[in-house]
């Protein structure tokens, strides 16, 4: 009896999987005629949404009369026909999803849900449907009274289900389940990931922009912060700070130095018209962790000599009899000295000081800058909104990052110093920024 010793390939092509055979001393008889697009795996719809995850966070704000979410049926790869199919609401599967994840929620009422069935055709040689609206209404009421609104801070469900009967549904991607929540919290921030918020009024000379962030005897910064990572290296090399707003060797709130903490605030008072340095000391026992929302501020006043730092409200660190000991003309805090004529200095920004190579790299929402020294009281009372912000002359910045959409971020004081992105901004859905000095005593 011969040998044949033989050696077989597997190769996947097309999306399937096709055998190929060497023999020493055989050849398989009609290996020429394998047509692997005969072998593909059957083509299947699927909901776009649910391709990597079928439950779809829908958190929005409280102030939202209307809520747009849309679906498309895809194709796994195109059909030689028109492929037609329908993606409806199934009320069976809130039953199924309660069990599922020990939930109790109900299925959205119905009166705030414009949306039950859409049918549509995928074209010959295509392979995603047009966009289907799935919209709710009414979700503020009516009347200053908002009689009818949908309740605040509960949690509904929504479930769509996709159905064909000219081809394979990819149960798998079949069902979404969306979750519904008209919430109090802040529910849009801007992603930063190698991106930062530049101000190009700020270099304007005698704008009123510029006049507001300079001749300055005081400073708070704050913002709402989550950090994805904090990078140790990156396309530069080492990477140690994390930059969170103000100017570069001046006066500017970071996570991070040489020598620093990585993972802890720190407010550099560099310059002229503070010389206080790098405050506090680093202590690896005020780090922040990634994946949670920060309240992080900093406040700097000529007079008193105090430099404070807080974390979600609460003072962290201080210090006293520190900056300059003598006010004066000449050193005021001046946070826009481009307009000033100092052409090469470095410049106020959001999420960038001295390059691109010491980006965020999380998300951020409700930015400010004031003229004055916030006391605790007022950090703690006004983590999360400002009202009536043009009412407050030393609000001299406010961007909630409530846009959700484009790359300006507008400024709510009365200064009218709208930000510009340096690249596209991606505004991340889910977001829901917990009010914890509504919870804590």
């Amino acid at each position: 009896m011969n040998k044949i010793s033989t050696y077989i390939r597997f190769s996947v092509i097309a999306g399937a999987i096709v055998i190929a055979g060497l023999t020493g001393n055989l050849l398989l008889a009609g290996c020429s005629r394998f047509d692997a697009q005969e072998h593909t795996f059957p083509n299947a719809v699927y909901l776009d949404v649910s391709a990597t995850e079928q439950v779809q966070p829908a958190t929005f704000s409280n102030n939202l009369p209307e809520l747009l979410k849309e679906i498309s049926v895809t194709l796994s790869y195109p059909a030689s026909e028109d492929v037609t199919a329908s993606v409806a609401v199934d009320e069976s599967l809130v039953a199924r999803y309660n069990a599922t994840h020990g939930t109790s929620y109900a299925l959205v009422p119905s009166q705030y849900l414009d949306f039950s069935r859409a049918d549509v055709t995928i074209p010959a040689g295509k392979t995603v449907s047009e966009a289907i609206p799935v919209r709710l209404k009414g979700l503020m009421g009516e009347g200053e009274e908002q009689t009818g609104a949908m309740t605040i801070d509960e949690t509904y469900l929504l479930p769509v289900r996709i159905s064909s009967s000219s081809i394979k549904i990819m149960e798998s991607s079949a069902i979404a389940y969306y979750l519904l929540k008209r919430s109090s919290a802040i529910t849009v921030a801007a992603s930063l990931h190698d991106n930062w918020i530049n101000f190009p009024l700020l270099d304007v000379p005698d704008s009123p922009q510029a006049n507001a962030y300079n001749g300055l005897t005081a400073v708070t910064y704050e913002a709402l912060i989550y950090i994805d990572q904090f990078d140790l290296t990156n396309n530069f090399g080492g990477c140690n700070i994390s930059s969170v707003m103000g100017v570069e060797q001046y006066l500017l709130m970071r996570i991070g130095d040489v020598n620093f903490e990585r993972q802890q605030i720190q407010f550099d008072g560099s310059g002229s018209g503070s010389s206080f340095g790098k405050f506090p000391s680093s202590d690896p026992l005020k780090k922040l962790e990634e994946g949670q929302w920060y309240h992080v501020a900093c406040t700097y006043d000529q007079a008193s000599r105090q430099v404070r730092v807080y974390v979600n409200g609460r003072l962290q660190s201080e210090g006293n009899e520190l900056g300059i000991s003598v006010q004066g003309a000449d050193n005021r805090i001046n946070l826009a000295q481009r307009a000033l004529g100092a052409s090469k200095a470095y410049q106020f920004f959001l999420a960038k000081s001295y390059n691109e190579y010491r980006p965020l790299q999380g998300k951020m929402a409700e930015a400010r800058v004031w003229s004055v020294a916030r006391t605790p009281e007022q950090i703690w009372e006004n983590m999360y909104r400002i009202r009536n912000p043009k009412d407050l002359p030393e609000l001299i910045g406010y961007w909630k990052f409530d846009e959700g959409k484009g790359n300006t971020v507008k400024d709510y004081s009365r200064y009218g110093n709208d930000g510009i992105a340096e690249k596209d901004i991606v505004w991340p859905s889910g977001i829901e920024i917990p009010e914890i000095n509504k919870v804590e005593e």
